[in-house]
């Protein structure tokens, strides 16, 4: 069973010697961020995302980050037995296969997302696989249902991501952004609102008006 959480692997003496410099080193919040199982509103996060940026080891040793992306329920969260792993289909993208092949030789990965409409983020690190379509057909074939419609875009493949730890902190210089859809959506709910408010304006109206119309004619019969 997996032990390790986020400091485990984020904080090394390098790190921690910086925190302890700056004095925040007891102040460093890693509770609830041990093991493999997600939180569930990260994991709804996590469902909902149209993009995210995702780091490999390349063979050199450097870090590479990719960024993915897709409409939104593109990336499944999927948790059974206390473990969670995230699956996504990989879209063909420039053709130079980076990430693919760091894959390939080592799985360790470090996954960002980030909701702008809430300003929230959650960064996971997982081991990784790639299957091919010939591979796993019927996992790719899942993967493109989207409940209400499909992935109509070329995959080439599905990539598994097993949960190690995850962490979900500030939102400190995370710009708040909608999409269009949301915008629209919102303008939408503001008219509704508008039409609301002018209804129960001319109700309000005509009801002051017959009371007027009561209290004109009580006087004129006394």
């Amino acid at each position: 069973m997996n032990t390790l959480n986020y400091a485990d692997i984020a904080f090394d003496n390098y790190v921690r010697a910086r925190q302890r410099a700056r004095g925040v080193e007891n102040r460093v919040d890693v509770s609830g961020v041990a093991g493999c199982e997600l939180d569930p509103r990260d994991a709804k996060l996590i469902r909902q995302a149209r993009t995210f940026f995702m780091g490999t080891v390349t063979g050199s040793g450097w870090p590479y980050v990719q960024h993915k992306g897709g409409p939104a329920g593109f990336v499944k969260v999927e948790t059974a037995e206390g473990r969670s792993r995230i699956l996504f289909p990989d879209f063909a993208g420039n053709r130079q296969f980076v990430t693919a092949g760091n894959l390939d030789r080592d799985g360790r990965v470090c996954l960002l997302f980030v909701d702008f409409t809430t300003r929230s983020r959650v960064k996971v690190f997982g081991c990784a696989r790639s299957t091919g379509v010939d591979e796993d057909a019927a996992l790719v074939e899942r993967l493109r249902d989207l409940g209400d419609r499909r992935i109509s875009s070329a995959v080439e493949r599905a990539v598994i991501v097993d949960v190690v730890a995850s962490d979900s902190n500030c939102a400190k210089q995370i710009l708040p952004r909608w999409t269009r859809e949301e915008i629209e959506e919102r303008i939408d709910l503001y008219r509704a609102d508008i039409t609301d408010r002018d209804q129960r304006i001319r109700q309000l109206e005509q009801e002051v008006e017959d009371l007027r119309a009561q209290v004109e004619l009580s006087r004129s019969g006394r």
